[in-house]
């Protein structure tokens, strides 16, 4: 018998080697470039999430809207919102309409009128602002499913930023990512060892580059596969097998509630949304229709009267009306009380997420895994053989 080469110890570690390696490039191929580097496909590479980020964000936010997202419930009850929020807004617009009445729309009789009187009319003032406010809060909040297209400002928000996506996932899906590397390792030196002692019988100079494939290949493909399967807990032995992504679905939840509110559904992408588009005339009639009732307010009070004539208050309106058709809508008070609701979306979301079922749970993920999934696996393979070959020439003296 033929003394065997202490080197074929080496095999089970540059197996582990090869696992570890072909998926963690499998994860970071998911995710870089960014931007296609290359003369052009298939000559080049682009991440999987980058490459398929407006498909991906639409299988995304079908989730959201459809099973985890109620936007009538989200933005219901507002009126009666006592937030910080609200009170600066009422705050803020019954300063500066005193201070028109002070200095711009009748001066001279605010300057004699005594302070009762103008106790009076900040009194009305606040009380109108604050019922005007109100009123803006419960309308949007009644008619929210008709001008808030949360797909439409998920895709807004992907095709603005090609990478959100990728740290969306980073985010929700870490410890995927690191259980595809490390997998690797240990499935690797699993099967090296295997190859090791195929190799001790037959040390034919095909059986590592193929070997190398199959490690390459079946980690990338086994790694993929258990974060997602079984997806119902199964006891085998001693052991409890569940796929890692689906076990971790209460953590999971309250971390895809978090990115979601603070980088997708954020404040400033709702106002964005709301100011812009097709939303922006719905949301202008809410403001004049309000607008004209607060006018009216004014004019039918005698008190008012008595330090504004009508003519001077029609001016007052008809100027206060142009100004709202032609005001930066992403400034106004009441829309900035509306749009930022991140808390009741993060509540929502996490609530929602944590009820799905499994097959609806991993939904959430596996559509990125799944997308040119199949070119990763191979790739795997291939740089597997390829290490493979290697070893063959550096370990054994050539094929």
């Amino acid at each position: 018998m033929l003394p065997v080469n202490p080197l074929v110890l080496c095999i089970p570690f540059i197996a582990g080697f090869i696992g570890w390696f072909t998926n963690w490039l499998a994860v970071r191929a998911m995710l870089y470039p960014v931007e296609f580097v290359g003369i052009r496909p298939p000559l080049g590479w682009q991440g999987v999430i980058p490459a398929n980020a407006e498909e991906l964000c639409r299988n995304f936010s079908r989730l959201i809207h459809e099973k985890l997202l109620d936007i009538e419930q989200i933005f219901s009850d507002l009126s009666h919102d006592d937030s910080e929020e609200v009170k600066r807004v009422v705050e803020d617009v019954s300063q500066e309409i005193i201070h028109e009445f002070s200095t711009n729309l009748a001066p001279e009789s605010w300057a004699r009128a005594r302070e009762k009187l103008r106790g009076y009319i900040n009194d009305l003032v606040r009380r109108n602002v604050r019922n005007v406010t109100e009123e803006i809060l419960e309308r949007m909040g009644r008619e929210a499913s008709d001008f808030i297209d949360v797909d439409e400002i998920v895709r807004q928000a992907v095709v603005d930023d090609r990478a959100l996506l990728g740290r969306v996932m980073v985010e929700v899906a870490g410890p995927e990512f690191k259980f595809i590397e490390r997998s690797g390792l240990w499935f690797g030196g699993l099967f090296g060892v295997v190859q090791m002692l195929v190799w001790i019988a037959y040390p034919a100079g095909w059986v590592l580059p193929a070997a190398g494939f199959f490690v390459g290949y079946v980690t990338n493909w086994l790694a993929m596969t258990l974060i997602f399967e079984p997806r119902e807990p199964r006891q085998i032995g001693p052991v409890r097998v569940q796929g890692v992504f689906i076990k971790r679905q209460l953590e999971v939840a309250r971390k895809f509630a978090d990115v979601i509110a603070d980088r997708v559904l954020t404040g400033d992408n709702m106002i964005k949304h709301l100011t812009e588009g097709p939303s922006r005339e719905p949301v202008m009639e809410i403001l004049e229709e309000q607008v004209e009732m607060s006018m009216a307010e004014y004019e039918r009070d005698a008190m008012v009267a008595m330090l504004i004539s009508k003519e001077k208050l029609e001016e007052a309106k008809q100027d206060l009306m142009h100004r709202v058709r032609n005001a930066d809508l992403a400034q106004s008070g009441p829309i900035h009380a509306f749009a930022d609701q991140s808390e009741r979306i993060r509540g929502q979301l996490e609530e929602n997420l944590r009820a799905l079922g499994a097959d609806e749970f991993s939904g959430v993920l596996r559509p990125v895994f799944q997308k040119d999934e199949w070119k990763l696996v191979l790739a795997g393979g291939v740089i597997g053989a390829i290490i493979g070959s290697v070893q063959v020439v550096t370990l054994f003296g050539g094929f």
